[in-house]
């Protein structure tokens, strides 16, 4: 019976006598090590053995013959065992001792760890590979209890959070909901749907940040579960939906805009067919009157022609069918040249001021139309400022490098010319800023306006390959940005020093952001983190001002103008020359309803106007430490 438990057991069984020479064997140690039985039998089991443990063993054995004590005998213990052939692997080995007919031996029983091995190193490489994945996936993950609470957040979360993982572990996973969902009905959806093919439930929800603040979502809930179907884990993944819903919604609104235009165009081409032979018959009727009644009939008809006519032609620019003449510019000497006639238009109520760029860039762009653009903008803004105010038109090199929104959507990435017209007229709303583009939509009083000055204004820049912005806050101003594409090949387009400009990189300075657009925040960070400084950023300048005051330690103040919480940019600049005199600002703005106060103080702290390029940021930041220096 003996002989028959050896021979079928799965294990490799040893037995050797006190001087360690193997005296019984059976076949899975046969197949284990690679040897015959004859081959191990009556020779030293340490030939089983790699170093150190060949070494090793014999000692072992004579300390416990001279001394009694156990090092390996009655323990068990993870060794390494070698084969016939040389390879070394992982073993369990169990040393028990027996008499037998006056003589000592030792039995080992052999386990082989070699799949238990492999199955650990499967273990750990499956284990990098999910960490990995946890860490670098751009979404959120969050993997919560059945019960709710909150057991693991990647590195991503976090960042859209804005908690630590310590913050939230054990916290229920609806803390991240603006309006937490119906659970009940959602684990209804979540169990249908993993019952049916265990796939995740899709959902579109609002979110809240740690600070407040709260922005659309997309997310996929999956439950997790054992073989048995018992529920392990809930894995929610979330999307940021905003920039989302922003191309979205800039493409509606650019499909409209086409669809309209493809309407528009076809009405003016038909209606100037019908105008062609009205005022045509009218011209020859005009030989035929003689009656001065009848005459004066007829020139208010003709009139009225005429006045049809420039509509069309006005539909026409929207609809980017109009047959433009464009030639190489300087928009400098183009504004210049209207100054006189703008201060004329505009009444003694509206302070006008231009600033006119040096070594600004040519563009190739139709000029009439370039006059008819900035007049209509400036009519605009005096409409806006009854009672008076400030009107400043600029011009600038703009390198745009795609990260810039224009109403269309990203502005593509290239060296414009731009022509801003600011204003610190009644600003508008967010849903009229939606609409402004459109043919006949306006929001001055019935005769005030034919509601074609923007929409002409747009198909013309869109027609000549340039973009346009609009930037307006109602009691704040709006300022409405004209980007003309560079002209490049023309001889006297000659690549200035400006051009050659490198990005200049930081050197570990701490700069403070202020700027409530939590979007145009997070960017500017990303830019100067990539430039190489160190940032700190809150979203007011109440709270920029109370960090100052308690103590907080920076190189510089990069702050947007106009913010809500009763402190702009301006009054922060006022407060930090009380405060540290020696401490630099740079303001920044997208529209200027405060132009005038900003001209007065732009000698002494520079104004950098947005939309604008890493490059612009860079050199701006650069010249401005530099100067604290000196």
């Amino acid at each position: 019976m003996l002989q028959a438990l050896l021979k079928s057991a799965v294990v490799a069984i040893l037995a050797i006598d006190d001087r360690g020479r193997v005296r019984t064997v059976n076949p899975a140690a046969e197949r284990m090590f690679g040897y015959t039985a004859d081959e191990m039998l009556d020779r030293n089991v340490s030939m089983l053995m790699p170093e150190p443990y060949r070494t090793q063993h014999d000692h072992y054995m004579e300390r416990y013959v001279q001394t009694g004590e156990k090092r390996i005998i009655g323990i068990g213990r993870e060794v390494a065992g070698q084969r016939k052939d040389g390879s070394i692997f992982p073993i369990h080995l169990a040393v028990g001792e027996f008499e037998m007919q006056g003589e000592r031996f030792f039995s080992g029983i052999i386990t082989d760890l070699s799949a238990h091995a492999r199955l650990q190193a499967e273990i750990d490489r499956q284990s990098l590979l999910f960490q990995a994945v946890f860490d670098y996936v751009p979404e959120t993950l969050v993997i919560s209890a059945p019960e709710g609470q909150i057991v693991l957040i990647n590195p991503a979360a976090t960042r859209m959070f804005g908690y630590s993982a310590s913050e939230v572990i054990g916290l229920d996973w609806t803390t991240f909901f603006d309006v937490p969902p119906d659970m009940a009905q959602l684990e209804k959806e979540i169990a249908s749907k993993h019952a049916a093919d265990g796939g995740s439930v899709e959902i579109s929800t609002v979110l809240r940040r740690k600070d407040g603040r709260t922005f659309p979502a997309q997310g996929h809930i999956a439950v997790i579960a054992g073989a048995d179907g018992t529920q392990m884990a809930v894995v929610s993944l979330f999307r940021d939906m905003t920039e989302e819903m922003k191309r979205r919604e800039s493409s509606l609104r650019l499909q409209k805009l086409e669809a309209v235009g493809q309407l528009t165009g076809g009405i003016a081409h038909d209606f100037n067919n019908l105008l062609t032979i009205i005022s045509g018959n009218l011209e020859l009727l005009e030989g035929t009157i003689e009656n001065p009644d009848d005459r004066e009939l007829l020139s208010r008809a003709m009139r009225a022609a005429d006045s049809g006519a420039r509509l069309t032609r006005r539909l026409l620019t929207f609809a980017r069918r109009r047959q433009l003449a464009p030639e190489v510019i300087n928009l400098n000497e183009q504004v210049r040249s209207m100054t006189e006639l703008l201060h004329r238009t505009l009444g003694a109520t509206i302070d006008l001021q231009t600033s006119f760029a040096r070594d600004l860039w040519l563009t190739r762009a139709d000029a009439g139309e370039v006059e008819s653009a900035v007049i209509n903008l400036a009519i605009n803004a005096r409409d806006a400022m009854p009672n008076g105010g400030k009107l400043a038109i600029r011009t600038s090199n703009a390198a745009l490098e795609g990260d810039e929104v224009g109403f269309e959507g990203p502005l593509v990435a290239g060296d414009y010319v731009r022509v801003s017209v600011s204003d610190n007229g009644s600003g508008m709303t967010k849903d009229v800023l939606g609409r402004v583009f459109e043919p006949f939509f306006t929001t001055k009083p019935p005769g005030r306006g034919t509601g074609l000055g923007l929409s002409t204004i747009y198909g013309f820049i869109k027609q000549s390959g340039g973009s346009i912005t609009i930037y307006s806050e109602p009691g704040a101003g709006t300022t409405v940005n004209l980007y003309f594409p560079r002209c490049l090949d023309y001889p006297g387009a000659v690549v200035s020093v400006a051009d050659a400009v490198k990005e200049e990189r930081g050197r570990g300075e701490r700069i403070l952001v202020v700027e409530d657009n939590g979007d145009v925040r997070a960017l500017t960070v990303q830019r100067l983190e990539r430039l190489g400084y160190e940032v700190v950023e809150f979203p007011t300048g109440t709270a920029a001002r109370e960090a100052l005051k308690a103590g907080l330690k920076v190189d510089l103040v990069f702050s947007d103008i106009i913010m809500p919480g009763g402190m702009t940019g301006v009054d922060l600049r006022n407060w930090i020359c009380a405060f540290e005199p020696a401490l630099p600002v740079i303001l920044t703005t997208g529209f200027a309803g405060d132009a005038g106060d900003i001209a007065t103080i732009a000698d002494e702290w520079p104004i950098l106007r947005k939309p604008y390029g890493q490059r612009d940021l860079a050199e701006i930041v650069r010249k401005t430490l530099e100067k604290r220096k000196v």
